[in-house]
């Protein structure tokens, strides 16, 4: 068994509607408008502000410390629906590192980024790290729970709202 590789997790990532498999612009767009709701008057949003391999967005308060740390995800497979087959939410390992943030929140999007899920740094961590095995290859990964995962949008279905705690609001 082989680890996924680099390689592979561009193939992931490619979609139709991107430039190529770091191409997360869109995400973040819609990320950031989210996350400005929730902030006070005087924080900064920063997209990448430790660079390309640090988290997605980071928010600052008005003397540059950071208040807290979100990393995005889009899966292409949640789209009008929560697919049948994803029976937890998937917290890869390789995202470890953002958990030394003081605060941090994962952001999972649909596919055509009208809904998502956040879940928090103190819930990921309640989650034991283990292997998944994808194609005679393998990931660490953490298996959260759906009863951690805080469902955001409009368009939401009587499947998500009877799995997720939500808030029905405009993304």
């Amino acid at each position: 068994m082989n680890l996924i590789t680099s390689s592979d997790i561009r193939n992931f990532g490619s979609y139709s509607d991107r430039k190529n498999c770091f191409d997360d612009n869109m995400e973040l767009d819609v990320a950031v408008k989210f996350i400005n709701n929730y902030c006070d008057d005087n924080d900064v949003i920063k997209k990448k502000p430790y660079g390309r391999y640090g988290v997605d967005i980071g928010v600052f308060d008005g003397a540059n410390n950071l208040k807290y740390a979100v990393d995005v995800e889009r899966w292409s497979k949640w789209n009008d629906d929560w697919p049948q087959n994803y029976k937890h939410l998937s917290f890869l390992g390789r995202k470890d590192k953002f958990l030394n943030h003081g605060q941090f929140a994962m952001m999972f999007f649909n596919y055509d980024l009208t809904k998502l899920i956040r879940i928090i740094k103190n819930d990921i961590i309640k989650v034991s790290r283990e292997k998944r095995f994808t194609q005679g290859k393998f990931d660490i990964v953490r298996k959260v729970p759906f009863k951690y995962g805080k469902l955001y949008g409009t368009n939401l279905t009587e499947r998500e709202m009877s799995i997720f705690d939500y808030e029905v609001c405009k993304l």
